[in-house]
């Protein structure tokens, strides 16, 4: 399934028009989540990513191009379903050769895992406190990218930088909401949605 993306890609010109991205909703298993099309569910620029109640199942979208460097940014409230977490990163095949990853839990806690990977090998990793909870209002999150060097930042805070073991493969871009092996897998008692309600690219 190929739909329109609000992702706006920043031009060179600034009052260019924003350029909307073809994305996938991929079809396959992750952790113990069936990673569900139907699970994403899009309103004018707003993308909710649902977690059907009484089941594990999730939901993600896939931007259609790969980046070698850039800034991505997104809007997130992240769904309220402990046990689960919400996906904002870049990755290409295979597994741990090459990704950036921002992965905040669906819960009230406000914990994130910041980690990278290159080369067959998770590179770098951290698990930090945001002092907010992230499922009661929507947040800014940013991952900027380049040649031996990546950035995490919240809103406009710049978090963590490693300026080692940063892949430089393209990579697609993709946010989620699932739920993996080593949580719990407790299933929600009613449907929970991550909403995403700005996605954007610029070149570095």
């Amino acid at each position: 399934m190929v739909a329109a993306l609000a992702l706006l890609l920043s031009p060179a010109v600034a009052d260019a028009a924003p350029t909307p991205l073809s994305f996938t909703t991929p079809d396959h298993q992750l952790g113990r989540s069936h990673i569900n099309p139907a699970n994403v569910v899009q309103r004018n620029n707003t993308f909710r990513l649902n977690l059907p109640a009484e089941t594990v199942d999730g939901a993600e979208i896939r931007s259609a191009l790969q980046y070698s460097s850039g800034v991505v940014r997104s809007r997130i409230r992240v769904a309220n379903a402990p046990s689960s977490l919400t996906g904002f990163f870049l990755y290409a095949a295979p597994d741990y050769a090459s990704e950036i990853d921002i992965e905040i839990m669906n819960d009230r806690t406000g914990t994130v895992l910041f980690s990278t990977y290159a080369g067959g090998r998770q590179t770098n990793t951290e698990t930090r406190q945001l002092g907010f909870d992230p499922t009661a209002a929507a947040h800014a999150y940013e991952i900027a990218w380049g040649p031996g060097q990546v950035r995490f930042t919240v809103d406009g805070v710049a978090l963590r930088t490693w300026t080692s073991g940063v892949p430089t493969a393209p990579m697609n871009l993709y946010a989620n909401a699932w739920f993996p092996a080593w949580l719990g897998g407790l299933a929600p008692t009613g449907t929970r949605a991550t909403v995403i309600d700005r996605l954007e690219y610029r070149r570095r």
